[in-house]
């Protein structure tokens, strides 16, 4: 249950004080501090943090429970007296973590679509804002994970928006009775994506509370969250919510899943997968009321999802086109992105998961095509160890990235691929979210031990990415400038700081594109 929405007493005394206290609220004067808000919903009171104040937990949307079930977000309700935003909103319901996840740091509830806000205490003029979009493959993550706290954010002059939005059946579901009950009127199936639309319209309207600027948002996510705004780029009803995006490694090929019919790949029907799901419990309910009805335990018993996670479907409204169809068209948002990966997004493919890899990606690319690319790559060996990353993360950034410059936006290309030096004994090369503590000035939360050297590295990445969020344009005062990604040109973030240049994996990385992204 959410928890410390308002404070007041049970005896009569205490009620008569809170009554005067929320009088004394009421005022302007009392609402001038930087600890109080009025937003959608009403008023509300962070809590300062040495020079940042937090807001956490403020609810974006209705709770999506009961009849709201699988339905876009509604408007938050209305509350009376002041909400403490001192807590962060419960998680959205998913799985157990696996091994080495990081805490959620909050309890988990269908109850779920809150957002946390990080200001500067002293806030001067209209600041940038950033919204952070979680990963973890649409099934699971939260905005309260520590590694992406934004108080140094913050510091830096920016007001940094978090957001949870719903996962796995929750947030990406289809079923004929669903489809029967909106009758075309309603939309469909992307119930997560929507509730990020949605947070961003929240932000729109209420930036200014914080002294943030909504002619100024910046979207940036990682994973999953990467794919997200990789789906915002594309979405309409998302267009003009943000005016720049960051896409830190994303992923998508091949056509989405449609809602009612088989893709042109062949894949089922997002209504197929969903009566499957339930089938494998034994639900077979084939009206919308008896689907709501089920318990979260229900929902929650459902079959694992796949290597990929959840999917975001083509549903005609949110999503119109496939990924790669909607980039080589230009049916994208005309905004500045920054797009890139790290240095060995993936080291290893597990055992367990080696033949939904493969599965994966032999619709893409055939083993003697994949063998074929030995010497675009300099040998086998190099082959072997970053073909896994490339075809999963890395040369899709870079179609992305290179399709949405030639029809004319400034793209800036990365490879983030500091490794501490205690990584440093068992890996070759960053793996998948290991930017996120250098980007976010959260180093105490890496999975490693971190240096002097490290820290350096963050000043560098925040300054580019806060420098893009101010003007677009990730050219931080005294740093090297970064190139417009024409010509295959990067900038790489190594051991010992930025550097722009040439990618040296471009030959690979274009002969891999050339096989892959006429199926994509």
């Amino acid at each position: 249950m959410r928890r410390g929405i308002l404070r007041g007493g049970s005896s009569p005394f205490a009620l008569a004080g809170a009554l005067v206290l929320a009088g004394a609220l009421a005022s302007p004067a009392a609402l001038a501090g930087p600890e109080l808000v009025r937003v959608d919903g009403g008023r509300a009171r962070g809590v300062v943090e040495n020079d940042v104040v937090v807001f956490r937990g403020l609810p974006y949307a209705a709770p999506p429970v009961g009849d709201l079930r699988w339905r876009a977000p509604a408007p938050v309700p209305r509350w009376s007296g002041v909400r403490e935003a001192t807590a962060f909103g419960n998680a959205c319901l998913q799985p157990k973590p696996y091994p080495g996840a990081p805490p959620l740091r909050a309890e988990q509830s269908e109850d779920c679509l809150y957002l946390n806000v990080w200001r500067p205490r002293e806030a001067r003029g209209s600041l940038p804002v950033m919204v952070w979009i979680h990963g973890g493959s649409l099934v699971s993550g939260a905005a309260s994970v520590a590694t992406s706290d934004g108080a140094a954010f913050a510091r830096r002059g920016v007001v940094l928006v978090s957001i949870n939005y719903r996962l796995g059946y929750f947030g990406y579901f289809a079923h004929p009775a669903l489809t029967r009950e909106a009758a075309g009127r309603a939309p469909l199936a992307n119930y997560g994506l929507m509730d990020q639309v949605a947070a961003l319209r929240w932000v729109k309207r209420n930036a200014r509370a914080f002294g943030g600027d909504p002619s100024r948002v910046t979207v940036f996510g990682q994973s999953a969250g990467a794919a997200s705004v990789e789906a915002l780029l594309i979405s309409p009803p998302a267009r003009g919510l943000f005016q720049r995006a960051i896409v830190q490694s994303g992923y998508q090929r091949g056509p989405f899943p449609r809602v009612s019919s088989v893709a042109p790949d062949g894949r089922a029907s997002s209504e197929d997968d969903g009566v499957a799901a339930l089938a494998a419990i034994d639900v077979r309910a084939d009206d919308a009321a008896a689907l709501r009805a089920l318990t979260p335990a229900q929902l929650q018993s459902l079959p694992r999802h796949g290597l990929m996670g959840a999917t975001i479907t083509l549903d005609g409204t949110y999503i119109r086109d496939d990924m790669f169809a909607a980039f080589r068209a230009g049916r994208v948002a005309p905004v500045p992105v920054m797009v890139g990966a790290t240095g060995l997004e993936t080291p290893a493919i597990p055992p367990d998961f080696a033949a939904s890899f493969q599965a994966a990606i032999s619709k893409f690319v055939s083993e003697p095509e994949r063998l074929s690319l030995s010497d675009a790559y300099g040998g086998r060996d190099a082959l072997e160890l970053r073909f896994p990353s490339d075809i999963g993360f890395v040369a899709q950034m870079r179609s992305l990235a290179l399709l949405h410059a030639a029809h004319g936006h400034p793209v800036y290309r990365y490879r983030f691929a500091t490794l501490p030096t205690a990584a440093a004994k068992t890996l070759r090369g960053l793996p998948h979210s290991g930017e996120l503590p250098y980007v976010f000035g959260t180093l105490a939360t890496s999975r490693w031990p971190t240096e002097d050297r490290d820290r350096v590295v963050s000043e560098i990445a925040m300054d580019y990415w806060v420098a893009f969020a101010r003007t677009g344009r990730p050219s931080p005062a005294g740093r090297p400038e970064w190139p417009r990604a024409d010509d295959d040109s990067i900038m790489l973030f190594g051991d010992d700081g930025a550097a722009p240049g040439p990618d040296a994996f471009a030959p690979s990385l274009r002969a891999l594109s050339a096989i892959i992204d006429p199926r994509s």
